[in-house]
């Protein structure tokens, strides 16, 4: 069996993020090199940042944490702070003594955290007034003189790979410290006004980006520089990425990752976008898709998502972490023996599921308590939202299982119909919305009740991904109903 992972990636001896990148760009960055650029809520305050600038300020925070905090290699610091450049100041000297950085997002309410103090150990904690990995760069395509903008919390991990993927390629970020809820008129108006050549955001946004009356904006407010975009937080429906496509003239390149692991899988430069995919492995990331006994599937065959980890002393392989702070034997939960290898060679289970095709893409099924069993069928949610997406009529859904006396579960939508035709929302729409996906995806998926709701209805995380389980407990248990 092909494998697509036979790229063989080593470990640097040594590594250091702040001296080996921050440092690095600080000596060798372009004349008028940006490491940020940073613009307050309502943008009436700039501040363009160099890498002089976060490596002589991570350089005096570390002195600070070390020699005035008593802060040693291992020692937890919990950082929460909103979007100002002192957020990375910060995470960067951490990097440079050996600190382990905790970040949170400022939403954090008291008891969330004392939960994370008490939980990370931290002896020092850094906030606000207030509040008190390395990614491949050819994801993002940055280069020296870019600028990225990254939607995502510092509390969240993407925020971390960005931080990262960012300066090691001598690019910039793009901070907007807006503390308002996503305006996607705002967003676009952003893209008009500043230098920004990439976007990363997740599918929650890129869906209000393209719809009509945001489409109209983007044609006499387009971007200034723009030029690549990615998505990341949850699997992206292929005809947001057809509808952006067709706005902007740019694909937008998927991924996929977790907190704890790297970027594992995407759409990188070189190889066809396929719309809904999350691509192909990391270059050196072992990843596959196994079955239950820890076999590589066939092609098309669905299985749960997985690395290969070798646990042997002498093991050179990364991309999975070693556990949860205060945790011992996490990572041992997560692992499933390899059918084939040594003793020490196992798999790292993600918790989703997905199909590799013959030219090695990865296609997203869902995690493995939200693939709905119905009748003996297995039916992921995305591919049904996905399906959804494609009528005028919607602008987005979320897919659960719904109890049934006589097939055990059927899929149940919640749909988030379009101004215009939550105006005629009826049984009339729902068996429209019905007979569209039994002809546009294989019939036994279509979803056998429909809800029409409202968008604040459905639960959602901080960083926009919906909430599917919440909805499935509402759905088992007797919960609150909204309709239009």
């Amino acid at each position: 069996m092909a494998h697509y992972y036979d790229a063989q990636l080593k470990r640097p001896t040594t590594f250091n993020f702040a001296r080996d990148v921050v440092d690095y760009w600080a000596i060798n960055a372009p004349e008028n090199g940006v490491a940020m650029h940073w613009i307050r809520e309502d943008r009436r305050v700039e501040r363009r940042l160099s890498f002089e600038y976060f490596s002589r300020q991570s350089h005096r925070l570390a002195i600070l944490l070390r020699d005035h905090l008593g802060m040693r290699k291992g020692d937890r610091l919990l950082l929460i702070m909103p979007r100002l450049p002192e957020w990375w100041a910060i995470a960067t000297a951490t990097v440079r003594c050996g600190v382990v950085v905790c970040p949170a997002t400022t939403l954090l309410v008291d008891k969330d955290i004392e939960y994370r103090c008490n939980r990370s150990g931290a002896a020092v904690f850094i906030g606000d007034s207030v509040s008190v990995a390395k990614v491949l760069k050819h994801f993002y395509r940055l280069k020296p003189g870019d600028l990225a903008w990254i939607l995502a919390e510092q509390g969240w991990a993407k925020a971390a790979w960005a931080f990262f993927a960012t300066w090691n390629c001598g690019a910039g970020l793009f901070i907007h410290d807006d503390r308002r809820p996503f305006s996607p008129k705002e967003t676009l108006n952003v893209l008009h006004h500043y230098p920004i050549t990439t976007l990363c955001a997740p599918p929650t946004a890129y869906r209000q980006l393209v719809l009509d009356e945001m489409r109209r904006h983007y044609v006499q407010r387009p971007p200034n520089a723009l030029r690549h975009c990615t998505g990341a937080g949850e699997p992206l429906n292929p005809e947001v990425i057809r509808l952006w496509k067709e706005t902007s003239g740019l694909e937008i390149c998927d991924g996929y990752g977790q907190t704890e692991t790297m970027l594992v899988c995407g759409n990188f430069e070189g190889s066809p976008i396929r719309p809904g995919s999350m691509g192909k492995p990391s270059p050196g990331v072992p990843l596959s898709v196994i079955d239950e006994h820890g076999q590589e599937t066939h092609d098309d065959a669905e299985g749960d998502i997985a690395l290969r980890v070798d646990l042997s002393e002498t093991s050179n392989s990364f991309g999975v972490f070693d556990g949860y702070l205060g945790e011992d034997g996490t990572l041992d939960r997560k692992l499933r023996p390899a059918s084939n290898g040594g003793l020490d060679q196992s798999w790292y289970l993600t918790g989703d599921r997905a199909r590799r095709d013959k030219d090695g893409y990865f296609w997203f099924v869902g995690r493995n308590d939200d693939v709905i069993n119905s009748a003996g069928y297995r039916i992921g949610p995305f591919e049904v939202e996905s399906t959804l997406k494609q009528h005028p009529a919607v602008v987005e859904s979320a897919v659960v299982s719904s109890p049934d006396p006589n097939r055990g579960e059927v899929v149940k939508a919640f749909v988030v119909l379009t101004q215009e035709a939550s105006k005629g929302a009826g049984e009339a729409l729902v068996k429209e919305l019905q007979d569209f996906c039994k002809k546009n995806a294989a019939p036994y998926k279509y979803p056998r009740k429909i809800q029409f709701v409202d968008p604040s209805f459905l639960p959602k995380t901080i960083s926009g991904k919906i909430q599917r389980k919440k909805l499935k407990e509402m759905e088992w248990d007797g919960g609150p109903k909204s309709k239009l």
